[in-house]
């Protein structure tokens, strides 16, 4: 018999006649085989500080040693540091690949910069002692154009009657609704203190980073992104309608980082961009800082240098928002180092994820801003994602948002829209719609377009339909959670249904690997089971273990008693990655 994915849930997190989402606990039996509890880790003597750190006055930057580290007086030999310009250097092949170094200048305790990337070099007796990456943010010329024409406006009388409103998206990958809940219970206690809106029933729209991230930026499915930019073409990215274009051209300073670089979004197995695609793009400095001495922790760069790369994101975001606190901005800080390949993972970082989250409160940004904390999807691979729950936690990324409490008071009856629409089905389109409305309240003149892959997708402020089916949605049926609760107890779950079904699976499983080693029998099923027909379609979902100790799990659309396989929904390969697919 195979393994049973637990005993039949009657409980929803959503019910309605077009979509059933059955309630799983974030502690469950399927959870608790494989959480593990984690600690930070430290890059550095916790002890300590750190030996270099930048300063910005009246926009002016300056370097400084620390001159109570112990480093700086650590033997009687002295210390002597350098530092050196990080730019951007790309090739023309790869143009958002690669940087450079100046020559490294000596400096003694304090030097005044004169660009925003620095790499830092501290030697005693000719051996490295220290090296380190900063990247202060200053207000560039074109920057400071931009916020003058925007005063300008505000000064005609153009936006007076309409505050304007910044947008932070903070995005975690790789994390669903309930593993949130099980390893970052600090933050998600921050968050709920703090006024953020859980969206419970938030459902990605495609299978990993790149098309999620495209639908929340363009409104776009992955085959109209190619049709119309295709990212394996150099400088087709650049001419894709990103939403973050529409806030940049309207007066918005942005910004965009993305730790990993390596593997991020736009450059793994893709070209990138030619010319960075926001007012401030950390690329270049997450590069210089992945040259540093790295540490990996769970098969994920980890320290860089003397600090994690998941922090370095988070301190980015932080600079940018204060800032530009007081001006429009638009920015995405994304950290995949922390997440990305481990499931407990995130339950390291959670304590500093929660200060910078408090951090966004006492510094008044939430003030004037909606922020968002985010994930693209839940894990995609181990030994939860063999399960039911781990099906559906993959499908459900966490998805908390923060409106100011004047925006609450002004626009009254989109604050009750976006209250109710916390316990409807969502998708990313509909947070493409969103950001569009924010733009709309800001600058009256932009004009709205429609999603193009959901043109009935809408923004969270609007009266989204209760009664929502994932088409209406723009959620392909291989994602979509709204079939209901699963079980292992049915009658049509005969050794006849299960032999069919491996019959099925190994042919579409040969197709999907192309290639040798092939996968020609099964040598463990693992689960089977079905979907209670509720909404007029039953499903069977079944995940095998073939003789290339391949894990794999399909999706079958069925129908009857006995069972008619009417088509594969879905194959998926639940290998265990060290690089991220995106």
């Amino acid at each position: 018999m195979p393994a049973s994915f637990g005993k039949l849930r009657l409980d929803f997190i959503l019910n309605t006649n077009e979509c059933k989402i059955p309630y799983f606990p974030a502690f469950s039996k399927e959870t608790n085989e494989t959480f593990q509890p984690q600690e930070y880790t430290n890059c550095f003597d916790p002890e300590s500080s750190l030996l270099t750190f930048v300063e910005v006055n009246n926009n002016t930057i300056y370097l400084h040693l620390d001159e109570e580290n112990e480093v700086f007086h650590g033997s009687e030999e002295p210390l002597t540091c350098c530092y050196s310009y990080v730019t951007r250097n790309g090739t023309e092949e790869e143009p958002d690949v690669g940087f450079s170094l100046s020559e490294c200048t000596p400096f003694n305790t304090t030097v005044q910069l004169e660009e925003n990337v620095v790499m830092v070099k501290c030697e005693r007796d000719s051996i490295v002692v220290y090296e380190n990456v900063h990247s202060p943010i200053t207000i560039t010329r074109e920057v400071h154009t931009k916020l003058q024409q925007s005063s300008n406006a505000k000064s005609s009388k153009k936006r007076l009657r309409h505050k304007p409103i910044s947008v932070l998206i903070i995005v975690i990958d790789s994390v669903s609704r309930l593993n949130f809940k099980r390893t970052m219970p600090s933050t998600r206690r921050t968050l709920l203190s703090n006024g953020f809106t859980e969206f419970i029933a938030y459902n990605k729209i495609d299978d990993n980073t790149f098309p999620n991230f495209m639908a929340l930026l363009s409104g776009m499915n992955l085959k109209q992104v190619y049709s119309k930019c295709d990212p394996k073409e150099i400088g087709k990215l650049d001419e894709c309608p990103m939403i973050w274009y529409d806030f940049r051209d309207n007066g918005y300073v942005t910004a965009y980082a993305e730790d990993w670089p390596l593997i991020s979004t736009f450059n793994y197995n893709k070209k990138g961009f030619q010319n960075p695609p926001t007012d401030y793009y950390f690329k270049t400095y997450l590069e210089a800082a992945e040259s540093l001495n790295m540490t990996w922790k769970d098969t994920m760069p980890y320290c860089t240098g003397p600090e994690t790369e998941g922090e370095r994101v988070l301190n980015l975001a932080k600079d940018f928002s204060s800032t530009f606190k007081n001006n429009m901005s638009f920015g995405i800080f994304w950290m995949n180092t922390f997440s990305h390949n481990y499931i407990n993972s995130p339950m390291g970082m959670d304590t500093k994820v929660s200060d910078f989250f408090q951090y966004l409160k006492d510094a008044h940004i939430l003030d004037d801003s909606i922020v968002f904390l985010l994930s693209d999807h839940g894990i995609r691979f181990g030994k939860l994602r063999q399960t039911i729950q781990g099906w559906f936690e993959e499908r459900l990324p966490v998805n908390f948002i923060s409106i100011p409490l004047w925006f609450k008071s002004k626009y009254v009856v989109e604050n009750s829209n976006f209250f109710d629409n916390a316990n409807k089905l969502i998708s990313t389109y509909d947070l493409y719609m969103t950001l569009q409305d924010v733009l709309k309240k800001s600058v009256p003149t932009y004009n709205i377009t429609p999603s193009k892959a959901c043109p009935r997708c809408a923004s969270l402020f609007s009266n989204i339909i209760r009664v929502r089916s994932c088409k209406d949605a723009g959620i392909p049926e291989a994602w979509c959670t709204c079939i209901g609760e699963f079980t292992t107890e049915d009658s049509r779950l005969t050794e006849e249904t299960n032999n069919k079904a491996i019959a099925l699976a190994l042919k579409a499983i040969q197709r999907l690997e192309g290639q040798e080693p092939f996968s020609t029998s099964v040598t463990n099923i693992i689960s089977s089971a079905v979907n209670l027909n509720r909404l007029r379609k039953s499903y069977l979902l079944l995940v095998i273990e073939t003789n290339t100790e391949a894990v794999y799990q399909i999706l079958f659309r069925i129908r009857g008693d006995p069972v008619d396989f009417v088509r594969i929904v879905k194959v998926m390969k639940l290998a265990s990655f060290n690089s991220k697919t995106a």
